[in-house]
């Protein structure tokens, strides 16, 4: 249809972009482009954006008092902000929503009879509340008004089926905080907080550990071997859910009690290496303790594909016959993480903006 036969059968209402049909008979698709020959008009759009959070990137090292299930993240930071934090910014957002978490499915040793220690499916369901985003829904209590979602397990699981490592939740409720009138003008911060049903922390279970020392499980005096490994002693003690075989650590910080040696740098350099230590066993400085303060990890050394033997880094075995010894000694300074028993959230923010159409 050319534009004049168009322009006898539409009236165009230029300040609201639409056409309004002049003869009742007829049905006219009224998707075409404006007859003014310059129209500018301000478009709005919805733009959707996904934010992954892990735990680990909290600052552990110089807040104790954060841990996997509360802790802060900022919006918009750098580096060097104290906090976890993601280089974006949300202005104008139109709604925020926790789609999914996943947690460590350990049990939460509530008393000094491991016969009380509840697992997270053990709950009907957990809360999120993040402070200042509160009253999506409102439910029966304050827990429940607070919260941004009811998350529940993906998947179920029976008792019997309940010892997996981790557990992925789903926001069953699908609430999310909506600002439809107004958007919110910028948030800044997320402000998290795991908890049970009641408002409870989730979980009391320690993931960071002050180092006290590192040292060798036998004597320098005999060859390194298969048998062979580093002991970690912390400051303070910890239980067997805690840290367990096969989790990751990564350690941060520490160093030596004695750096008159080049290869006391390399050992620091190792044991803060960014890839971490898988942990072999714990253990106890004093057999008649209930609690643990020993973690053991692998030696700096490989099996040899050539030889089919151990084959330990040379500039480790010059450490241990200058200085390592198998005495546990005080060290400098330190701490590590376990990285095995993090939380992730994924976020979903939705901001508003205005995009100009030239029509010509």
């Amino acid at each position: 249809m050319s534009n004049s036969t168009m322009s006898n059968s539409l009236m165009y209402n230029a300040r609201d972009n639409t056409y309004s049909n002049t003869n009742s008979n007829t049905n006219y698709d009224t998707n075409f482009e404006p007859l003014a020959p310059n129209y500018d008009k301000p478009d709005t759009r919805i733009a959707n954006h996904y934010i992954v959070i892990n735990s680990i990137d909290r600052n552990w090292y110089n807040y104790p008092n954060e841990n996997p299930y509360k802790y802060l993240v900022k919006l918009g930071g750098t580096g060097k902000d104290r906090y976890s934090t993601v280089s974006q910014d949300y202005k104008n957002v139109v709604s925020f929503s926790i789609d999914k978490v996943i947690l460590p499915n350990r049990p939460c040793i509530q008393s000094y009879t491991s016969n009380i220690s509840p697992r997270l499916n053990d709950y009907p369901y957990i809360a999120i509340n993040v402070e200042g985003i509160n009253f999506s829904s409102y439910g029966t209590n304050k827990t429940l008004n607070n919260t941004i979602g009811i998350f529940t397990p993906l998947l179920p699981l029976p008792k019997s089926l309940s010892d997996v490592s981790y557990l992925e939740f789903k926001n069953t409720s699908t609430q999310k905080k909506e600002y439809l009138i107004t958007p919110e003008g910028y948030i800044s911060r997320i402000d998290l907080n795991i908890t049970t049903p009641s408002g409870s922390p989730l979980s009391n279970l320690n993931d960071v550990l002050d180092i006290y020392s590192i040292f060798l499980n036998s004597s320098n005096a005999v060859s390194l071997s298969v048998s062979d490994t580093l002991i970690i002693q912390s400051k303070t003690y910890f239980n067997n859910v805690e840290f367990k075989a096969n989790d990751l650590l990564q350690m941060k910080n520490y160093v030596y009690h004695n750096m008159s040696y080049d290869e006391s740098s390399q050992f620091n350099s190792w044991i803060n290496r960014d890839s971490g230590h898988y942990i072999i066993d714990i253990d106890k400085s004093n057999p008649t303790t209930s609690l643990y303060n020993q973690i053991i990890i692998p030696i700096p050394a490989n099996l040899s594909r050539s030889t089919g033997n151990i084959a330990v880094e040379s500039w480790f075995s010059s450490f241990v016959d200058k200085s390592l010894s198998n005495i546990a000694i005080a060290d400098t300074s330190g701490k590590l993480i376990n990285a095995s028993t993090q939380s992730h959230l994924v976020v979903n923010i939705k901001t508003k903006f205005y995009q100009n159409l030239t029509k010509s």
